[in-house]
């Protein structure tokens, strides 16, 4: 049997992969022969075969290239931006959805997502400025030390979320700025991200 080219084995190794990046899925055989100009499909699958046994690709069971986990898409979630919250003191909430961002699952996890614009400093020791975009997953419970979106007593806030002696503690990330302790307190949401407007 003739010996494979190493030329042409590398060029089909980086066409699959730079195919994978662009498309999130493996090219077909048929594809790889028109890309890397081979004469027939079968020699394309004895090329696939050697790159399979030096173990720079994978073969699902049905035979096809499979795609690298890390290349492959994830796909992607709607998250309505809903106005703002207050990174200081509590305001009254006023949702309204300014227009919606997909994005990608594989950056900011799965769940009903929503975003908020910032204003106000209390969280400035965490990073969160005014005008930035926070990403929110919707849910009515937090864990100990959570950065969540709380209506605190009818109004609407970002603050690091404690429990003490069955009181719940909203802390702001400031130095200067006192703890509020709400006496009905519901979660709305975790903070999952901060995306920083320049």
């Amino acid at each position: 049997m003739r010996t494979l080219n190493e030329k042409t084995l590398a060029k089909m190794q980086d066409y699959i992969i730079e195919y994978q990046k662009e498309k999130g899925l493996s090219p077909s055989y048929r594809n790889i022969m028109k890309a890397v100009g081979m004469s027939s499909v079968s020699l394309v699958q004895r090329y696939v075969f050697e790159l399979e046994k030096k173990g720079l690709i994978r073969r699902t069971n049905l035979g096809n290239i499979a795609t690298l986990p890390q290349l492959k898409r994830t796909g992607t979630t709607m998250a309505p931006l809903l106005g703002e919250i207050a990174c200081g003191e509590p305001t009254h909430a006023v949702e309204n959805i300014e227009e919606s961002f997909p994005l990608p699952k594989a950056l900011f996890g799965e769940g009903e997502l929503y975003m908020l614009r910032t204003f106000g400093d209390s969280m400035i020791e965490v990073g969160i400025r005014k005008d930035d975009l926070i990403v929110v997953r919707k849910q009515d419970y937090a864990s100990e030390g959570d950065i969540v979106v709380a209506l605190a007593d009818g109004k609407n806030t970002l603050k690091r979320y404690f429990r003490r002696n069955g009181q719940v503690i909203l802390h702001p990330e400031n130095r200067t700025m006192k703890d509020i302790k709400p006496v009905d307190c519901q979660i709305q949401g975790v903070l999952v991200s901060c995306i920083k407007m320049y």
